[in-house]
């Protein structure tokens, strides 16, 4: 299967989770509580798909929201039918959320995402799929930099703000089985930025040297946001652990290294003996 039809299958995955979200958003029942995201005024909940910020009518924000780690799918007062300007703004390590528009008494913003939003401190090392490849999507990645970060808007979905030379993002995945993975990265670069040169290592989580790294060349697609899949070569991995994949700059052609909307590692078939 190619990488186009995976992306396909993955984003109609992504909308059957939003319609549960919908339903789960307008249930009877009570979210619980969700203490990280509150503020002076501002009080959350949490569902599977979806948090519940309900403000003061004497908040007329910008309020904050820790990063999570999970792509934004809308934001709405609740039983409302616009977006009354609402706009999220993502800082490295927090959200800032405005609006033009609130309805005069306290009241409840709706934010949906395409995947549980939980904080990065509750972040668990992705699982193989059932044909052991692994699937690293950008809302997963921790950055660590100047500027890098995970941009949750509908229409980035991406690791972005890559200017900085000692930007990097990272994933973490658990490999239950050694073998050897295709390496490809569904990134964009803007018209006359690409060229930059990065490098991709793979160590086990405890170790302090790479297994493997591989550097690349990325690929220019016209805009930031239009994302394709590059194929950056081969890994072997031998030994079954906690592993973290790094993208970080080599060298920055331009204004920017790229944006990274997911990493994928196919898992080749076994060489036979």
């Amino acid at each position: 299967m190619n990488h186009g039809i995976i992306h396909q299958l993955f984003i109609a995955y992504l909308f059957a989770s939003l319609a549960f979200a919908v339903q789960s958003a307008s249930a009877d029942e009570q979210p619980p509580r969700f203490e990280a995201a509150d503020s002076q005024g501002v009080t959350a909940t949490r569902s599977d798909r979806a948090v519940f910020l309900t403000i003061d009518a004497t908040v007329t924000g910008p309020i904050t929201l820790p990063r999570l780690a999970a792509p934004l799918a809308s934001m709405s007062w609740q039983g409302s039918e616009t977006d009354d300007g609402i706009s999220l703004k993502p800082e490295q390590d927090h959200w800032v959320i405005s609006w033009k528009n609130r309805p005069a008494q306290d009241a409840t913003l709706v934010l949906l995402f395409g995947a549980e939003p939980i904080l990065l401190g509750e972040l668990k090392p992705t699982t193989a799929t059932t044909d052991g490849s692994f699937y690293l999507p950008a809302h997963l990645a921790r950055t660590a930099g100047e500027k890098v970060r995970y941009e949750p808007q509908p229409f980035k979905n991406t690791v972005g703000y890559w200017t900085g030379k000692g930007d990097s993002a990272t994933w973490t995945f658990k490999l239950d089985k050694p073998g050897r993975y295709s390496v490809a990265i569904l990134q964009g670069c803007g018209k006359g930025q690409g060229g930059s040169k990065a490098i991709l290592s793979v160590m086990q989580a405890q170790r302090q040297v790479a297994n493997h790294e591989q550097t690349f060349e990325v690929v220019e697609t016209g805009h930031f946001q239009n994302f394709r899949w590059v194929h950056v070569g081969e890994i072997e991995l031998g030994i079954v652990d906690n592993y973290e994949l790094t993208v970080r700059p080599v060298q920055i052609a331009k204004a920017a290294l790229m944006d990274i909307r997911a990493i994928h590692l196919i898992r080749l078939p076994d060489e036979k003996k």
